[in-house]
């Protein structure tokens, strides 16, 4: 990774990090010392951080850094909190599919890690799909569900639009742009240019996208070092307890689980987002399922009894959240994509 420094000189990397403590968070840091975190010590870390693509310090930078830490701490933490159940889906994706683990951040910046979240423009998901691109890359909408708020389905779809942009790009700042904005805007602010790098020919992009690389970088820096700064991921109950992970074959009432597993409908609901009946429809592939570990067993006998009752229900454990060895999510990761 190269790292550019446009608001710093030189002789700042040979300054070192300050000695003030931050035991305290920045809202009971008097301005002086929290001027100086951004400007000094923050910049420093970064440089030491490994990132898959050239990282630019700049005020748009500090200024996320500022909302993620400072302004916006609250909501900071409640999206911190999150991380427990989505993390380990992104994170598994990725690395089976070769990608920079640095990516799981993506969804933090685009939608919160809020599985129902749409945009202004019609995006919709973790990953924020547009319905054109939704349904270029498989993803069911209809009456029945929702795949862009499957954090399964949606980050499988995700992960290979990602894979073909870096393959087209060969670089994760172009590659990135391009899944903000279209491969063609940046293939053009390139050609205009002749330049290879996102920094390069950021100010021909749009205003949307000319941000987005710095988000990105205030986004993976508070997710790496949000404790430094007094943070707590919030304890949303259903994102901390372990889950198990089931792809389903065969059509399945919601309510009727949540009854059999003691699970009050509304956890299980916001559990599993995209489902927008009461039923798990059967559609010709799986669907998945995520319930607390506590319903485990529950489940089982559930699906048994339902296969006694009018032929056979499938469904296959793929996940434990308390185990980094998914068992049925994807193939063996091939070799990282990384920067030519």
């Amino acid at each position: 990774m190269r790292t550019i420094w446009t608001t710093t000189t030189f002789a700042l990397l040979t300054i070192g990090l300050q000695a003030t403590s931050l035991s305290s968070t920045p809202d009971g840091m008097n301005r002086t010392d929290w001027d100086q975190e951004l400007s000094f010590n923050i910049p420093v870390r970064l440089l030491q951080m490994e990132f898959p693509f050239e990282v630019e310090y700049n005020p748009e930078v500090q200024n996320q850094l500022d909302g993620y830490l400072r302004r916006g701490r609250r909501e900071t933490e409640r999206m911190l909190g999150r991380t427990a159940l989505y993390f380990p889906i992104f994170e598994y994706y990725l690395h089976a599919n070769g990608l920079p683990e640095a990516l799981k951040y993506i969804p933090l910046l685009e939608s919160r890690l809020r599985p129902e979240a749409e945009s202004g423009v019609g995006a919709v998901g973790l990953w924020q799909f547009m319905p054109a691109t939704a349904e270029h890359y498989h993803l069911q909408a209809n009456d029945y569900l929702d795949e862009r708020m499957n954090p399964f389905r949606s980050t499988e779809a995700a992960v290979k639009m990602l894979s073909q942009l870096f393959d087209d790009f060969g670089d994760w700042s172009l590659a990135l742009a391009a899944y903000n904005c279209g491969a063609g805007r940046v293939r053009r602010a390139l050609r205009r240019t002749g330049c290879d790098n996102f920094w390069d020919i950021q100010h021909l992009l749009p205003l949307q996208t000319q941000r987005y690389l710095p988000a990105l970088i205030a986004t993976i820096y508070t997710g790496r070092d949000y404790a430094r700064y007094g943070l707590e991921p919030a304890s949303h109950g259903r994102f901390q307890k372990p889950f198990r992970v089931f792809k389903i074959h065969s059509t399945l009432h919601l309510a009727d689980i949540a009854r059999h597993c003691q699970l009050s409908p509304t956890e299980l609901y916001r559990l599993n987002p995209g489902y927008l009946q009461e039923d798990i429809p059967f559609t010709g592939r799986a669907h998945y399922l995520i319930l607390p570990e506590k319903a485990f067993a529950s489940f089982q006998q559930y699906i048994i009894k339902e296969s006694r009752k009018g032929g056979p229900r499938y469904a296959i454990a793929v996940l434990d959240s308390r185990s980094s060895r998914p068992s049925g999510l994807g193939s063996p990761p091939p070799p990282p994509k990384e920067n030519s």
